[in-house]
């Protein structure tokens, strides 16, 4: 049955690059005849929508980045700029489809192909008045896609250049945590702190108070794991770490924490400093419920650490 149902597929993509080599074939210019660019743009689309109901993903890309073609020579960049965004996305799917069934390619065609697809939308984007966000959300969902390595990085570093948003910056950061960086991951944190404080100098209201409480903590952490020297330190991560050395009962940080949050974390900095590790254990236990999946990782990647030494 899977050989007849393989066969039955090698005959649909045979039949699917038959019927678009007719349709590029309209296209070719004829004598005193002008190529109907529109019409053959429909039909790419046309069947762009069968590969799909078909699982055919990577011919739906080609499909759909040929009606991209045809409305950038009819110059309709709105069109363009969609159509490209839907053929790069199919390619995504097509690389995801083939980790999922563990046959990745081994030349990464099919993300190579996103890539382009991508990067030549954010480039007609750069062209028109009011794009500048949706250029910037491309290129975060090109990083996700290829993940903690430098060629996702270097797409969060340019859609922070182009617009720039506290899920672009977090997803760095957490990049940088995931290949171990933490430095680089804690300079981009400092740096944010100080974004978001601006936003909120400026009288800008939002949830910028959650915001930062998720900020202080990832910054005790990696300042925990790192110890660095205070004399290597900016004055803002000093203090981040000397404040919680001074916590009174019912003091508040205005980062929305509650009064048990702040003596664990006052309890975690100085049980680090004292090297109590029975606390330490103790502590990644109750702290738990505050932290967030990453930062219990941090947590538990501070205890073997510490205990290490």
């Amino acid at each position: 049955m899977s050989q007849i149902n393989q066969g039955q597929k090698c005959g649909g993509t045979a039949d699917i690059l038959a019927r678009y080599q007719i349709i590029s074939n309209k296209l070719k210019k004829r004598f005193l005849r002008k190529p109907n660019v529109t019409e053959a743009s429909d039909q790419f689309c046309a069947l762009a929508v069968e590969c799909e109901q078909k699982e055919l993903w990577q011919y739906a890309g080609l499909c759909y980045l040929a009606a991209a073609r045809c409305h950038g020579t009819l110059k309709n960049a709105s069109s363009e700029i969609n159509l490209l965004i839907k053929a790069g996305r199919q390619f995504l799917t097509a690389e995801k489809k083939n980790n999922d069934i563990g046959c990745p390619s081994l030349g990464q065609e099919n993300m190579l192909a996103a890539v382009s697809c991508f990067s030549h939308s954010s480039l007609r984007c750069g062209n028109q008045i009011g794009f500048n966000s949706l250029s910037a959300g491309l290129a975060i969902e090109l990083a996700l896609s290829l993940g903690a390595n430098s060629a996702g990085i270097q797409q969060l570093r340019k859609s922070i250049d182009t617009f720039p948003t506290p899920k672009a910056i977090n997803t760095l950061i957490s990049f940088y945590i995931e290949q171990g960086d933490y430095v680089t991951a804690l300079n981009v944190l400092n740096e944010f702190v100080e974004f978001v404080k601006a936003y909120i100098n400026i009288g800008i209201r939002g949830n910028y108070n959650v915001i930062l409480r998720r900020c202080e903590i990832t910054r005790v952490l990696l300042l925990l794991i790192l110890q660095p020297s205070p004399k290597r330190l900016a004055p803002s991560l000093v203090q981040v770490l000397e404040k919680y050395a001074w916590i009174e009962e019912g003091t508040n940080n205005g980062l929305d924490m509650n009064e048990d949050e702040l003596l664990l974390l006052q309890s975690l900095v100085l049980a680090c400093q004292s090297r109590d590790f029975q606390i330490l254990f103790e502590l990644e236990g109750e702290l738990w419920p505050y932290l967030n999946a990453e930062q219990k990782e941090l947590l538990h990647k501070l205890i073997r650490v510490l205990t290490l030494q």
